[in-house]
């Protein structure tokens, strides 16, 4: 085909393949294998995909394709973890970043390519712990990336510089925070902070990833507020979820100017007392969930896409410490991401 159409052609009819083909079409010639490779090319596509952990697979859901032609919408993952279906262990995804998926597993942690199926161990942090909060992000510049790991009751910080190929602890006691559990336990990033809901408590907890700094931060207050039940991000900007209890309802706001609480500004509320948000999307839409079955709010189109696949879980408490994120293909190696 590359010797009938010009290549720019050829690239526009590749980026609009689902996964499954165009990682086959890779075989096809040298030069094709060298194109789909190129930044230029994934940056055409620029195609979104959600993540969804499982006990044994990452389920990973192209919402481009038509709900009904899920063989092409829908790939299953084994997770890159020898033996890890034997002792039956909580695989989270901590977060994504150019388009490589961080997964923690007791206390180790590996970062994996779901479109290429590459994979890099990473080194362990020190000691094992239980229920530890997690973070991935950025400081200053995006090649100062770090994972963070609140343990022993939350009140020491491991931190590992990719820069430096190390870990490093400091305690969080020196901060006059009352609260410092989460209600989720991997954080959300947005402009070189991360960003945790605490238990009991209307704030924020916040982390200054270039200085390691931790400071509190309100989340939206109206009378009618309850409840925070969910951070992401829209366009760039910090977002929550939050349930209207006396309406039985949710409501999207937005953080338009960071750091300014008075800029918090409702995007819009819908009604629903059967499902439950997982996941807000960089365009708005809400990834909602009812026992097994996943649905997208788009309150741009007034639509509800019901995803034409059943999500089971082993207990229901999974789907309370289950990230899922919206991931954005690349084939950027892992091993291009660390320093060592």
């Amino acid at each position: 085909m590359d010797d009938l159409l010009p290549d720019d052609i050829v690239r526009d009819i590749l980026a609009r393949l689902p996964a499954k083909p165009l990682l086959r079409f890779r075989g096809v010639s040298k030069y094709w294998n060298r194109m789909l490779r190129e930044p230029c090319f994934m940056n055409l596509r620029s195609r979104r995909t959600i993540i969804l952990p499982l006990s044994e697979t990452l389920i990973l859901i192209d919402d481009n394709v038509p709900t009904d032609d899920t063989p092409h919408s829908v790939l299953k993952r084994f997770y890159p973890l020898a033996n890890l279906r034997k002792i039956n262990v909580i695989v989270r995804v901590i977060g994504t970043f150019n388009g490589i998926v961080l997964l923690g597993y007791m206390h180790k942690m590996i970062l994996y390519n779901p479109f290429t199926g590459a994979t890099k161990k990473l080194p362990c942090p020190p000691g094992s712990c239980t229920r530890p909060g997690y973070g991935f992000g950025y400081g200053a510049t995006p090649d100062d990336l770090k994972i963070v790991r609140f343990v022993q009751s939350y009140h020491k910080c491991d931190v590992y510089s990719f820069k430096k190929n190390s870990w490093s602890s400091w305690s969080t006691l020196q901060y006059n925070i009352r609260c410092i559990y989460f209600q989720h336990s991997v954080g959300t990033f947005v402009n070189g902070f991360l960003h945790w809901l605490a238990y009991d408590s209307p704030k924020l907890i916040v982390l200054n990833v270039n200085d390691m700094v931790l400071s509190e931060m309100h989340g939206p207050v109206t009378q009618n507020l309850t409840e925070v039940v969910l951070l992401g991000t829209i366009n760039g900007c910090l977002c929550s979820v939050n349930y209207l209890d006396n309406v039985y309802a949710f409501e999207l706001w937005v953080m338009k100017e960071y750091s300014v609480e008075k800029s918090w500004s409702p995007i819009y509320s819908f009604r629903d007392d059967l499902n439950t948000p997982l996941c807000i999307f960089d365009n708005g839409r809400i990834l909602m969930r009812s026992d097994s079955e996943l649905t997208i709010n788009d309150h741009s189109r007034k639509t509800y896409k019901k995803l034409n696949i059943s999500v089971e879980v082993r207990e229901e408490w999974h789907w309370h410490r289950m990230h899922v994120v919206e991931y954005m293909e690349s084939l950027v190696a892992p091993s291009d991401m660390c320093c060592f």
